[in-house]
Order: structure tokens, then C-alpha cells, then sequence
């Protein structure tokens, strides 16, 4: 029977860490989790994607909408100029050439914001008017350059000479000293073969753009990250639902096996009350009645010295065959536990021990209510015979003292020995034997532990609960 029950716990930890069942586990969370995975990444990469067509689009309409801005600007500007100068190009008033070194003068003179000014070329790329670069001033530029290859001064011309026209390049921004990309727009003043232009610079464009396409990228990088801490989030609570299911089931499967192990032992108990009490009341007592006939033989062989040894002879084996009867039938299943209850089977088993060991056994008892269910107390009792068995075996101790006390709800034992002690780690219930103890103890709801005592030794506390109705006062 004891080998069944343990083949039957092996079974247990196989069922419960079985690859099986991690396969199923693993096929359960990869059916979950990974679609959940490929959707949020499938999201993510359609909104990022589109959010970097929005932000293209978008950057691309605010930089039309300043550029707009900054032409209308350039136009309005050049108008102005062209007012100024309007009377003198209209009517040249003391002449042509005055009418120009006035009209000259006034462009000079005229600026607007921190870089604007008005530049003037004559038709073969001769400069005239810069107030900001005068070195160019009487220097003919219609092959000037800027960095990227364009000809500036020939690109303005054939746009003012197409009636007005714009030209974007490179120009030195005399507020910073270095070169900076350039909105220019110029108009042909054809009766004075003049180029009359100005330009704003449109860096400040380019940083406003990328202002705005760093906010953008903020906003669909926060996006991602929400996306990615609800995928976490979700992940997570499918670990959890997959983890209570694997707990439920283990726990479910666990409690199957403790009432199933709580079953066979009770069968077990069962079994061996029965064969005890057939030894004790069936061969015991054939093997008694068997012996009286010897003695009769013995008692009427007086005569015959051969019979007599014969029959003492029996006698002899009959006696050592009726002993080893009633030690298997009270190892079997002590009758004392049944007629005189816990404490007095306690006391007796502890009296074989000692007799039988020569280690010391001193037992103290409380009486208590009638609280404790048979099998219980039959736990009990095995409990503390394992426990002497094991201070017989592995503890090389000289006395051991059991305690039972019962109080209001709980029923206390206490098991201790002067022997070595516990092994360093203290051991788990790996071995059969404690864990034998460990499932009799907890099948009735108690606790059990294990501990070394300060001055050497090994103590087994057991506390199982009391049922709250109260009966007949007796010894546990």
C-alpha cells in the first residue's frame, strides 16, 4: 500500500510538470500573446507611417504658406521703392542722370528690418545700389556664383525681365556674417535698363519647420509609446489570466490528490484494523488453543522424557509465534488506540520504544475533550511513530520527550530528542517518511514543523485543529 501511495505522488509530479502540460501552457500563451504582438507592431508601423506622410504634408503646407507670405511681403516692399523713385523715373527732373543719382541715393538710403535692402544692376550684371556690400558697387557680377552653382545675377534678370519675378539663393545674411538661403525678387526698369531687387532671407523658415516636424515626431513617438505600454499592459494581464489558470488547475489537481492520498490511507488504516484484529482475535487465538493442547500432551507424557522434550519444544515456538502475532497486530493497528483513545496508545508506544531501543521516553498528556475524529488521532499516532523511528535511526539520542496539550480550538504536539540535531540546510519533505507526516498532519487541517533546539537536538511541533462542540472528557 505505501508503495502505491508514493507511485501515486510521483504520478502527481509528473501530471503537474509534465512537458505536456508546458506545451500546452507555452501553446496557450503563444495563441494569445503573439497575435496581440503582431496587431500592436501592425499599428505601430501604420501610424508612424502615416504619420510621417502627415508630417511631410504638413511641414510642406506651413512652408508654402510662409513662402507665400514672404512673396506677397517682397512685392509690397518693392512697390514701396518703386514709389519713392516714381516721380524721378517718370519725369527725371534735372535730367536723366540726375534723376538716377537721386533715385541712387534714396535706394541706398532705404532698408527695412535687419537685413533688408535694395540692390540695383544695370543689364550686363554692373552693380550700382548695395549699401550693405559696397564693394561691389561699379563691378560687373553676371557671372557670379553661390555655392550651389547658380548665376545669381543672370537668374534675377530673367526674372525681372519676365515682368517681375522671384529667385531663390545663397547670399551672405550681414547680421551673422555667413551665408544664408535667400528669397530675392526683382523688376526691370526698362527706360533706365535697371534691375531694382530685394530679398529676404529664408533660414528662419527652415528652423520654424523643423520646430514643427519635432513636435510631430513627439506627439507619434508618444503615440508609440502608448501603444507599446498598452500591448505591455495587455501581455501582462494574459500572464496573469494564463498564470491563475495554471494555479487553479494545480491547485484543483492538488486537492483531487490529497483526497485521494487522505483515501487510500484511510483504506489503508482500514485494512490494517482488520488484519490486526483477525491476528489478534482469529490466528492468536488458534495459536493459544494450539498451545493448550500441547500442554495437555506435555502434562500426560510425564512418562515419556522424548515427548516431553517434544512438546516443550513447541511450547517454546508457539510462545515466540504468539508474541511476534501481537507485536505485527499491535504494530498493525494498536487496540489500546481504539478502547482507551490517543494519550494511552501514546504512552504504550512509547514503553515499546523504549524497550526496544533503550533510548528514554517521557510523555506528558493533557486530557481533553472528545474534539479529535479517529482518523485524526490515528495521524496523530503515526506521526509520532515515524518521529521515534527516524531518533532510532539518524539522531543518536539517549531520551525523548512527547508533549500533547490541548487548547480552546487547537490540539498541540510536540516532539523532542537531545540527539545531533537537524542537518544544515534543514531537509524539505523530499524523504517519504516526512512527507507521509507532513500529508497526515495537513489532511486534518494542521500545521508541522521542524526546527533545531538551541543545545542540539530536533523538535516536531504539530497543531491540528479542535472541533468546537464539546463531549465526553477523556485522554486524547
Amino acid at each position: 500500500m505505501d508503495e502505491w501511495v508514493a507511485r501515486e505522488r510521483r504520478q502527481k509530479n509528473e501530471t503537474i510538470w509534465s512537458p505536456k502540460d508546458v506545451t500546452f501552457k507555452t501553446k496557450l500563451f503563444v495563441i494569445t500573446v503573439l497575435p496581440l504582438v503582431a496587431v500592436s507592431i501592425l499599428v505601430g508601423a501604420i501610424t508612424a507611417f502615416q504619420a510621417s506622410r502627415l508630417i511631410e504634408v504638413q511641414t510642406s503646407t506651413v512652408e508654402q504658406r510662409i513662402l507665400a507670405s514672404k512673396r506677397q511681403e517682397l512685392q509690397n516692399t518693392v512697390a514701396l521703392a518703386l514709389t519713392s523713385i516714381k516721380i524721378l523715373y517718370d519725369h527725371e527732373p534735372g535730367g536723366r542722370q540726375a534723376a538716377q543719382e537721386e533715385a541712387k541715393r534714396i535706394l541706398h538710403d532705404v532698408t527695412f528690418g535687419e537685413d533688408g535692402y535694395f540692390f540695383v544692376y544695370l543689364r550686363d550684371g554692373t552693380n550700382i545700389v548695395h549699401p550693405k556690400l559696397p564693394h561691389l558697387v561699379g563691378n560687373k557680377w553676371w557671372d557670379l556664383q553661390d555655392p550651389k552653382g547658380d548665376f545669381v545675377i543672370r537668374n534675377l534678370m530673367l526674372a525681372a525681365q519676365s515682368g517681375g519675378g522671384f529667385h531663390r539663393y545663397i547670399w551672405d545674411k550681414p547680421s551673422i556674417g555667413v551665408e544664408a538661403e535667400k528669397l530675392g525678387y526683382a523688376v526691370m526698369l526698362d527706360k533706365w535698363d535697371w534691375m531694382l531687387g530685394t530679398g529676404l532671407y529664408i533660414d528662419d523658415i527652415a528652423q520654424q519647420v523643423d520646430a514643427i516636424r519635432a513636435d510631430f515626431t513627439a506627439n507619434v513617438r508618444q503615440t508609440l509609446l502608448v501603444i507599446f505600454l498598452i500591448t505591455m499592459v495587455a501581455i501582462l494581464l494574459i500572464l496573469s489570466a494564463v498564470a491563475t489558470v495554471s494555479f487553479s488547475e494545480q491547485k484543483f489537481a492538488d486537492g483531487k490528490l490529497k483526497e485521494l492520498t487522505h483515501r487510500i490511507v484511510d483504506i489503508q488504516e482500514q485494512e490494517r484494523k482488520r488484519v490486526s484484529s483477525e491476528l489478534h482475535d482469529s490466528i492468536s487465538q488458534l495459536l493459544v488453543s494450539v498451545r493448550y493442547g500441547i500442554e495437555m500432551i506435555h502434562s500426560k507424557a510425564a512418562g515419556t522424557l522424548d515427548l516431553q522434550r517434544q512438546a516443550e519444544n513447541c511450547l517454546r515456538i508457539l510462545d515466540d509465534a504468539i508474541s511476534e502475532v501481537r507485536r505485527i497486530s499491535k504494530d498493525l493497528r494498536p487496540s489500546v488506540l481504539d478502547d482507551m483513545g490517543l494519550a494511552a496508545a501514546l504512552v504504550s508506544l512509547a514503553k515499546d520504544f523504549e524497550s526496544q531501543s533503550g533510548i528514554t521516553v517521557r510523555v506528558s498528556t493533557e486530557r481533553c475533550r472528545a474534539r479529535l475524529s479517529d482518523s485524526a488521532k490515528t495521524g496523530l499516532y503515526r506521526v509520532v511513530q515515524e518521529a521515534l523511528t527516524n531518533v532510532a535511526k539518524h539522531a543518536a539520542a539517549d531520551e525523548v520527550r512527547i508533549a500533547l496539550s490541548a487548547g480552546v480550538k487547537d490540539l498541540t504536539l510536540s516532539i523532542e530528542d537531545n540527539g545531533v540535531g537537524l542537518p544544515s540546510p534543514i531537509p524539505t519533505a523530499n524523504g517519504l517518511g516526512i512527507r507521509n507526516m507532513l500529508e497526515r498532519v495537513e489532511t486534518h487541517g494542521g500545521t508541522m514543523t521542524m526546527s533545531r533546539l538551541p543545545l542540539g537536538g530536533t523538535a516536531i511541533r504539530v497543531t491540528m485543529p479542535l472541533a468546537t462542540s464539546n463531549g465526553p472528557v477523556e485522554a486524547a
